[in-house]
């Protein structure tokens, strides 16, 4: 009773801080299962944590995430927590920071919260995401979330191997991401991979839930999504990544509302698989090396909706535009793309400077079904490219150009 008592008094006298309680007296690591149980959280401070930017604080965060049970929250108060290896999440678990950073230009100060890898770092990715076999878990891997959380790679060794911020791998279900912020890792910046060894059911992750989230200045693709069907998507942003903005296999049936690819050095949206309905509704693109959307989806099945879609100055092209590139590209798909209301718009750089892009504004080649219903086109060549091997091609009555 005397132990039982000590920890009611430990939570009587928490504080509530940022909507999330954190403990006003330290306990244990011997404690941290029975705080968990009782409060729902657990606070990694009070587990040896620093926060201070300089110390080691992987052992304490994992334990204070190992000692969660199902439904509670490991909190990371303000600060700035250092790493050396993956942090693992278990199922039905949550991930807590106190505040995502958002859009900003390179050589701004680093973010002053949130988890910063060190450059002795080692491992796949800074936060991990594993099912039920490769985690060694008693249950399914499901309902994992990451709320608030800014994960900044600029300590990482440029010329190191390639690191994720989060990596989902396996059977996963309900990957909840909320306000969180990717940077300047040298991998993928939020990345879902497959299980090969997996039986059961789907291999890779998927019923994803992402919302206000974004990913700046990675040395890999922005986001990567494999097999993940079901999933919703809303205000995710993907700033000057050095692959595609987005790389798409296997989201069908999946919806995406005002999501967004910049100044990334590939493709903004490269869409590789489709096999069922992707709906994309105000999701805009702007100055992407290669096409602003690329579609060379072979399943027969799928369609691409684009409503309401802005795709702008892509094909940049490394400042030289041209290139065959477009702001909606279609190659050898045979998907059905159907757009209303898309409006493609050539542009140089906020400067000035640099040739003006996209060449087209809407291209297909050797593919089955592209329509576009209304909108506006601009193409420095030409706002409408027919190539070669299509077998419908449709520009509607409402769509200008010019």
């Amino acid at each position: 009773m005397t132990g039982s008592n000590s920890r009611r008094s430990v939570l009587r006298s928490a504080l509530a801080v940022g909507g999330v309680a954190v403990s006003a007296t330290a306990v244990s690591a011997g404690d941290a299962t029975a705080v968990a149980a009782d409060a729902g959280w657990v606070n990694v401070k009070d587990l040896g944590a620093k926060g201070d930017g300089t110390t080691d604080d992987t052992a304490a965060i994992q334990t204070a995430l190992d000692a969660c049970r199902p439904g509670n929250v490991t909190v990371l108060p303000a600060g700035v927590y250092r790493t050396s290896a993956p942090l693992r999440i278990g199922p039905y678990v949550t991930l807590q920071g106190s505040h995502a950073g958002g859009e900003s230009q390179p050589g701004a100060e680093n973010p002053v919260v949130g988890i910063r890898p060190l450059p002795s770092f080692t491992g796949d990715a800074v936060v991990e995401v594993l099912d039920r076999q490769l985690g060694g878990y008693s249950r399914p891997a499901n309902a994992q979330r990451i709320f608030s959380l800014t994960i900044d790679g600029s300590d990482l060794p440029r010329s190191g191997a390639e690191i994720d911020g989060i990596r989902a791998t396996g059977q996963i279900q309900h990957l909840q991401l909320r306000d969180v912020h990717v940077r300047s890792v040298t991998g993928i910046g939020i990345n879902t991979w497959y299980n090969f060894n997996a039986t059961g059911g789907p291999q890779a992750p998927f019923c994803l839930h992402y919302d206000r989230v974004s990913v700046l200045w990675t040395g890999s693709h922005g986001i990567v999504l494999n097999n993940s069907t079901d999933s919703v998507f809303h205000d995710v942003y993907v700033l000057g990544v050095g692959g595609c903005g987005w790389w798409m296999s296997g989201a069908g049936n999946s919806s995406f509302t005002s999501c967004r690819a910049e100044w990334s050095k590939l493709h903004g949206f490269d869409i590789e698989s489709l096999p069922g309905v992707i709906k994309m509704v105000a999701c805009s693109t702007d100055r992407n090396g290669w096409h602003g959307m690329y579609v060379h989806a072979t399943d027969t099945t799928g369609v691409l909706v684009l409503s309401a879609t802005n795709l702008t100055r892509d094909g940049e092209n490394n400042g030289t535009g041209g290139g065959g590139y477009a702001g909606l590209g279609v190659a050898s798909s045979q998907c059905k793309v159907i757009a209303d209301g898309l409006v493609v718009l050539t542009g140089k750089d906020d400067d000035g400077t640099g040739a003006a892009s996209p060449q087209y504004g809407v291209r297909a080649d050797n593919s089955a079904y592209v329509v576009v219903n209304s909108g506006h086109l601009q193409g420095v060549s030409s706002p409408w490219q027919n190539g070669t091997g299509n077998t419908k091609f449709v520009k509607g009555t409402l769509v200008g150009t010019g």
